[in-house]
């Protein structure tokens, strides 16, 4: 089964919808989290930087994984570690995986940039080609926009989807 579970994230509502998932799967099988998020490598000068450096930027992107790692290990995950990383995300997300030795990669089908309709975005599809190992992707599911006032109406009020 499941030891080491990678799980991605953007800083994204649309990536934190893995989170829940991976509480229960990891929880179940006492696997082994590591949180990782990737930024550009313009937010870094360098790859040392991002990882242990003193740039107030990256306090800002540790204190978000601080904050998410505490909620697993509230939700009964007992070891949760985090990782920052620099560079384009897809590859470094595969090149952690393998360094981590993951046995499963937990990410949403779209993060920051998801604004289009497509079910795949280009970094979850780019990890699920390249990943050594299994990946587990949790579906980004919007509402359809509104057909008729009646439906906005329906829909701003907590409303389903009609139709």
């Amino acid at each position: 089964m499941f030891k080491h579970i990678l799980v991605t994230l953007d800083g994204s509502a649309y990536s934190e919808r893995v989170l829940s998932y991976v509480a229960d799967l990891a929880a179940l099988v006492e696997a082994r989290v590591t949180l990782l998020t990737v930024v550009p490598d313009s937010t870094f000068p360098s790859e040392a930087k991002a990882a242990g450096g003193d740039d107030p930027s990256a306090d800002v992107y540790r204190t978000y994984l601080d904050r998410h790692a505490t909620m697993l290990r509230a939700a009964g995950v007992a070891d949760v570690s985090t990782a920052l990383r620099a560079g384009v995300a897809a590859r470094v997300i595969v090149q952690a995986a393998r360094e981590l030795a993951a046995d499963l990669v937990a990410m949403s089908t779209q993060g920051v940039s998801a604004d289009s309709d497509e079910g795949l975005g280009g970094v979850a599809s780019k990890v699920l080609m390249a990943a050594p190992c299994p990946v587990f992707m949790v579906r980004i599911v919007r509402p359809e926009p509104p057909r008729t006032p009646a439906e906005a109406t329906w829909q701003a009020e907590g409303g389903a989807n009609v139709g």
